[in-house]
């Protein structure tokens, strides 16, 4: 007697636009430090960062996400350094409940940079 195969649901991957910067990017000037905000990222599995530092910036972008505890800034998940016309994507496995977003600005203060920050959940 033979035995129906087993049948596993496919389970469609969803992404989730979580966080954006404003529309036309974010700027900061050189030594500024500029928070951007925070994202929930508990319901995701995994969450994808993407960033793009604009045309027209002349300065480096630093790129801080910081694993939050309530409203306490606990450890950094990662730094990212982005150059002028520079572009990065990373994924990450979702590190906690909430990730705090910052920019800085690496140069002299007549120095700024462009940055579009996009963080996408992945259900």
């Amino acid at each position: 007697m033979a035995t129906a195969p087993k049948i596993t649901p496919i389970r469609e991957v969803e992404n989730i636009l979580a966080f954006r910067t404003k529309v036309g990017a974010e700027t900061v000037r050189g030594g500024e430090t500029k928070e951007l905000g925070t994202v929930e990222v508990a319901r995701f599995d995994k969450i994808r960062l993407v960033c793009d530092e604009r045309i027209g910036s002349t300065c480096n972008v630093l790129v801080r996400l910081t694993i939050m505890e309530g409203n306490e800034l606990v450890a950094f998940l990662d730094t990212v350094m982005l150059t002028p016309h520079a572009q990065l994507t990373r994924v990450y496995d979702v590190p906690g409940t909430k990730l705090n977003v910052a920019i800085d600005g690496i140069g002299s203060s007549s120095t700024q940079g462009s940055v579009d920050v996009l963080i996408y959940g992945q259900l």
